[in-house]
Protein backbone atom coordinates (compact mmCIF):
# COMPACT_ATOMS: atom_id res chain seq x y z
CA UNK A 1 0.00 0.00 0.00
CA UNK A 2 1.12 3.74 -0.40
CA UNK A 3 0.93 6.62 1.95
CA UNK A 4 -1.81 9.08 0.78
CA UNK A 5 -0.90 12.04 -1.05
CA UNK A 6 -0.59 14.96 1.13
CA UNK A 7 -1.12 17.60 -1.64
CA UNK A 8 -3.64 17.36 -4.52
CA UNK A 9 -3.74 18.81 -7.59
CA UNK A 10 -5.60 20.45 -10.32
CA UNK A 11 -5.38 23.01 -13.33
CA UNK A 12 -8.37 25.07 -14.98
CA UNK A 13 -8.02 26.23 -18.39
CA UNK A 14 -8.79 29.68 -19.28
CA UNK A 15 -9.02 29.84 -23.05
CA UNK A 16 -8.94 33.43 -23.15
CA UNK A 17 -6.18 33.79 -20.55
CA UNK A 18 -8.08 36.02 -18.07
CA UNK A 19 -6.97 34.78 -14.47
CA UNK A 20 -9.65 35.54 -11.74
CA UNK A 21 -7.86 37.31 -8.87
CA UNK A 22 -8.63 39.36 -6.07
CA UNK A 23 -12.14 39.96 -4.75
CA UNK A 24 -13.80 38.19 -7.91
CA UNK A 25 -11.93 34.75 -6.74
CA UNK A 26 -11.97 35.46 -3.01
CA UNK A 27 -15.91 36.26 -3.38
CA UNK A 28 -16.34 33.07 -5.46
CA UNK A 29 -14.22 30.81 -3.01
CA UNK A 30 -16.54 32.09 -0.12
CA UNK A 31 -19.44 31.29 -1.90
CA UNK A 32 -18.52 27.44 -2.17
CA UNK A 33 -16.76 27.88 1.92
CA UNK A 34 -18.52 30.43 3.84
CA UNK A 35 -16.16 29.75 6.77
CA UNK A 36 -12.13 30.16 5.18
CA UNK A 37 -10.56 32.44 6.09
CA UNK A 38 -7.12 33.95 4.55
CA UNK A 39 -3.79 33.83 6.36
CA UNK A 40 -1.90 36.07 8.05
CA UNK A 41 1.09 36.26 5.95
CA UNK A 42 0.62 36.77 1.98
CA UNK A 43 2.15 33.41 0.09
CA UNK A 44 4.69 33.42 -1.76
CA UNK A 45 3.65 34.16 -6.10
CA UNK A 46 0.99 35.76 -5.41
CA UNK A 47 -0.89 32.89 -5.41
CA UNK A 48 -4.73 32.98 -3.07
CA UNK A 49 -4.51 30.54 0.27
CA UNK A 50 -7.81 30.20 1.93
CA UNK A 51 -7.84 28.37 4.93
CA UNK A 52 -10.89 25.82 5.54
CA UNK A 53 -12.40 22.88 7.40
CA UNK A 54 -8.69 22.05 8.51
CA UNK A 55 -6.80 22.14 5.08
CA UNK A 56 -5.59 24.63 2.93
CA UNK A 57 -6.12 25.27 -0.78
CA UNK A 58 -3.79 27.54 -2.97
CA UNK A 59 -4.85 29.14 -6.04
CA UNK A 60 -2.45 30.49 -8.34
CA UNK A 61 -2.89 31.89 -11.90
CA UNK A 62 -0.40 31.47 -15.23
CA UNK A 63 -0.33 33.34 -18.15
CA UNK A 64 0.40 30.68 -20.17
CA UNK A 65 -0.94 27.60 -21.78
CA UNK A 66 -0.92 24.20 -19.14
CA UNK A 67 1.79 21.87 -20.44
CA UNK A 68 -0.93 19.68 -22.26
CA UNK A 69 -0.37 18.24 -25.39
CA UNK A 70 -2.42 17.17 -27.95
CA UNK A 71 -0.70 13.22 -27.92
CA UNK A 72 -0.59 13.39 -24.00
CA UNK A 73 -3.08 10.37 -22.70
CA UNK A 74 -5.13 12.81 -20.73
CA UNK A 75 -6.28 14.39 -24.55
CA UNK A 76 -5.74 10.79 -26.73
CA UNK A 77 -7.31 8.47 -24.12
CA UNK A 78 -10.33 10.95 -23.30
CA UNK A 79 -12.74 8.18 -24.45
CA UNK A 80 -15.91 10.46 -22.88
CA UNK A 81 -15.01 13.50 -24.06
CA UNK A 82 -14.06 13.43 -27.75
CA UNK A 83 -13.50 16.76 -28.72
CA UNK A 84 -11.48 17.44 -25.87
CA UNK A 85 -8.52 19.22 -28.12
CA UNK A 86 -10.58 21.02 -30.18
CA UNK A 87 -12.11 22.60 -27.19
CA UNK A 88 -8.61 22.98 -25.16
CA UNK A 89 -6.37 23.74 -28.55
CA UNK A 90 -5.04 27.54 -28.30
CA UNK A 91 -6.41 28.05 -24.97
CA UNK A 92 -4.18 31.07 -23.35
CA UNK A 93 -4.08 30.15 -19.52
CA UNK A 94 -4.45 28.29 -16.59
CA UNK A 95 -4.87 28.22 -12.98
CA UNK A 96 -3.02 25.61 -10.32
CA UNK A 97 -5.46 24.61 -7.83
CA UNK A 98 -3.74 22.66 -4.94
CA UNK A 99 -5.30 21.25 -2.05
CA UNK A 100 -3.28 20.22 1.17
CA UNK A 101 -3.82 19.48 4.73
CA UNK A 102 -7.64 18.40 6.27
CA UNK A 103 -8.69 15.23 7.78
CA UNK A 104 -7.79 12.72 5.28
CA UNK A 105 -7.55 12.33 1.50
CA UNK A 106 -11.02 11.93 1.30
CA UNK A 107 -11.43 15.18 2.60
CA UNK A 108 -8.64 16.93 0.66
CA UNK A 109 -10.46 15.70 -2.32
CA UNK A 110 -13.72 17.05 -1.67
CA UNK A 111 -11.74 20.32 -0.66
CA UNK A 112 -10.02 20.29 -4.23
CA UNK A 113 -13.52 19.99 -5.96
CA UNK A 114 -15.19 22.65 -4.18
CA UNK A 115 -12.14 24.60 -4.56
CA UNK A 116 -11.82 23.80 -8.76
CA UNK A 117 -15.65 25.06 -8.82
CA UNK A 118 -15.15 28.01 -7.12
CA UNK A 119 -12.39 28.86 -9.77
CA UNK A 120 -14.46 27.91 -12.61
CA UNK A 121 -17.44 30.59 -11.07
CA UNK A 122 -14.74 33.36 -11.24
CA UNK A 123 -13.46 32.49 -15.11
CA UNK A 124 -16.22 32.58 -17.24
CA UNK A 125 -13.51 31.52 -20.29
CA UNK A 126 -13.04 28.18 -18.15
CA UNK A 127 -12.57 25.12 -20.51
CA UNK A 128 -11.40 22.46 -18.58
CA UNK A 129 -9.92 20.84 -16.03
CA UNK A 130 -6.76 18.43 -15.82
CA UNK A 131 -6.75 16.16 -12.40
CA UNK A 132 -3.19 15.53 -11.76
CA UNK A 133 -3.55 12.38 -9.68
CA UNK A 134 -5.89 10.77 -12.59
CA UNK A 135 -4.06 12.61 -15.50
CA UNK A 136 -7.84 13.33 -16.56
CA UNK A 137 -9.27 15.82 -18.90
CA UNK A 138 -13.05 17.03 -18.28
CA UNK A 139 -15.55 19.72 -19.31
CA UNK A 140 -15.62 22.16 -16.86
CA UNK A 141 -19.22 23.67 -16.69
CA UNK A 142 -19.20 19.71 -16.32
CA UNK A 143 -16.99 19.37 -13.27
CA UNK A 144 -18.57 22.66 -11.83
CA UNK A 145 -22.10 21.05 -11.96
CA UNK A 146 -21.09 17.55 -10.60
CA UNK A 147 -19.45 18.62 -7.86
CA UNK A 148 -22.62 20.79 -6.94
CA UNK A 149 -24.72 18.01 -7.44
CA UNK A 150 -22.08 15.69 -5.14
CA UNK A 151 -22.82 17.52 -2.22
CA UNK A 152 -20.06 16.30 0.32
CA UNK A 153 -19.39 13.24 -1.48
CA UNK A 154 -14.91 12.75 -2.50
CA UNK A 155 -15.58 13.79 -6.63
CA UNK A 156 -14.66 10.09 -7.61
CA UNK A 157 -15.16 10.38 -11.14
CA UNK A 158 -12.40 13.21 -11.44
CA UNK A 159 -9.93 11.89 -8.71
CA UNK A 160 -10.28 8.51 -10.06
CA UNK A 161 -9.85 7.87 -14.26
CA UNK A 162 -10.48 4.25 -15.82
CA UNK A 163 -7.92 3.75 -18.73
CA UNK A 164 -9.66 1.05 -21.02
CA UNK A 165 -7.93 -0.76 -23.83
CA UNK A 166 -8.57 -4.08 -25.99
CA UNK A 167 -6.55 -7.15 -25.70
CA UNK A 168 -5.47 -9.09 -28.09
CA UNK A 169 -7.58 -11.90 -27.86
CA UNK A 170 -10.26 -9.00 -28.21
CA UNK A 171 -11.61 -8.54 -25.03
CA UNK A 172 -11.36 -5.26 -22.67
CA UNK A 173 -8.51 -4.24 -20.42
CA UNK A 174 -8.61 -1.26 -17.79
CA UNK A 175 -7.05 -0.15 -14.74
CA UNK A 176 -7.54 2.78 -12.36
CA UNK A 177 -5.58 5.71 -11.62
CA UNK A 178 -5.67 8.09 -9.07
CA UNK A 179 -6.69 5.22 -5.81
CA UNK A 180 -2.81 5.77 -4.67
CA UNK A 181 -3.49 9.79 -3.71
CA UNK A 182 -5.81 7.86 -1.18
CA UNK A 183 -3.23 5.38 0.21
CA UNK A 184 -4.70 2.28 -1.98
CA UNK A 185 -4.20 0.10 -4.67
CA UNK A 186 -5.35 0.55 -7.80
CA UNK A 187 -7.83 -1.60 -9.80
CA UNK A 188 -7.15 -3.74 -12.49
CA UNK A 189 -9.34 -6.64 -15.00
CA UNK A 190 -8.64 -8.12 -18.36
CA UNK A 191 -10.76 -10.09 -20.72
CA UNK A 192 -14.14 -8.59 -20.21
CA UNK A 193 -16.66 -8.84 -22.77
CA UNK A 194 -19.58 -6.72 -22.08
CA UNK A 195 -19.84 -2.62 -22.65
CA UNK A 196 -16.66 -1.07 -21.81
CA UNK A 197 -19.27 1.16 -20.57
CA UNK A 198 -20.36 -1.11 -17.97
CA UNK A 199 -17.26 -2.03 -16.98
CA UNK A 200 -15.92 1.87 -16.34
CA UNK A 201 -18.86 2.62 -13.82
CA UNK A 202 -18.42 -0.35 -12.07
CA UNK A 203 -14.82 0.40 -11.41
CA UNK A 204 -15.73 3.67 -10.80
CA UNK A 205 -18.27 2.24 -8.41
CA UNK A 206 -15.77 -0.16 -6.90
CA UNK A 207 -13.18 3.40 -6.08
CA UNK A 208 -15.63 5.04 -4.43
CA UNK A 209 -16.38 2.10 -2.07
CA UNK A 210 -12.83 1.66 -1.50
CA UNK A 211 -12.20 5.54 -1.10
CA UNK A 212 -15.28 5.02 1.96
CA UNK A 213 -14.64 1.78 3.42
CA UNK A 214 -10.50 1.68 2.91
CA UNK A 215 -8.32 -1.59 1.82
CA UNK A 216 -10.81 -4.02 2.74
CA UNK A 217 -10.68 -6.12 0.24
CA UNK A 218 -8.47 -9.41 0.73
CA UNK A 219 -7.19 -11.89 -1.53
CA UNK A 220 -9.21 -14.42 -2.51
CA UNK A 221 -12.50 -12.13 -1.61
CA UNK A 222 -15.63 -11.93 -4.01
CA UNK A 223 -17.95 -8.82 -4.93
CA UNK A 224 -20.63 -8.05 -7.44
CA UNK A 225 -23.16 -5.79 -7.96
CA UNK A 226 -25.73 -8.72 -6.77
CA UNK A 227 -26.06 -12.09 -4.66
CA UNK A 228 -25.41 -14.02 -7.96
CA UNK A 229 -22.53 -12.76 -8.96
CA UNK A 230 -19.14 -13.30 -8.03
CA UNK A 231 -16.46 -11.57 -9.00
CA UNK A 232 -12.98 -13.08 -7.89
CA UNK A 233 -10.16 -10.20 -5.84
CA UNK A 234 -6.97 -11.04 -5.81
CA UNK A 235 -4.22 -8.66 -4.71
CA UNK A 236 -1.26 -9.31 -7.56
CA UNK A 237 1.44 -7.77 -9.50
CA UNK A 238 -0.20 -5.69 -12.31
CA UNK A 239 -0.05 -6.72 -16.00
CA UNK A 240 -0.91 -3.37 -17.48
CA UNK A 241 1.31 -1.86 -14.85
CA UNK A 242 4.63 -4.08 -14.38
CA UNK A 243 6.00 -3.46 -10.21
CA UNK A 244 2.08 -2.31 -9.17
CA UNK A 245 0.23 -4.30 -7.24
CA UNK A 246 -3.47 -3.74 -7.76
CA UNK A 247 -6.68 -5.58 -7.04
CA UNK A 248 -7.01 -7.69 -9.92
CA UNK A 249 -10.62 -8.55 -10.67
CA UNK A 250 -11.62 -11.93 -12.26
CA UNK A 251 -14.86 -11.23 -13.63
CA UNK A 252 -16.83 -15.13 -13.92
CA UNK A 253 -17.64 -16.76 -17.52
CA UNK A 254 -14.94 -13.98 -18.95
CA UNK A 255 -11.97 -16.07 -19.51
CA UNK A 256 -8.88 -14.61 -17.63
CA UNK A 257 -8.74 -11.21 -16.20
Amino acid sequence: MTSPSETMLALVLSKDGRIPEGEALAGAFRRHFPDARTPDSAAAGGASVFLVEGGMAAIGGVNAPAPIAKDDPCVAFAWHWPDAWAAIEGHAGHVVVAATGGADAKSRSRLLGRAVAAVIEAMPAACAVHFAGSDALWPAALVAEAVAKGGDEPPIPFCVAVALGRDPEGGVSAITKGLDAFGLMEIETRGFRDDPRQLNGFLLDLAAYLVEAGDVLGDGATIGPDADTKILVRREESVVAPGQNVYRLYFPDQGAA
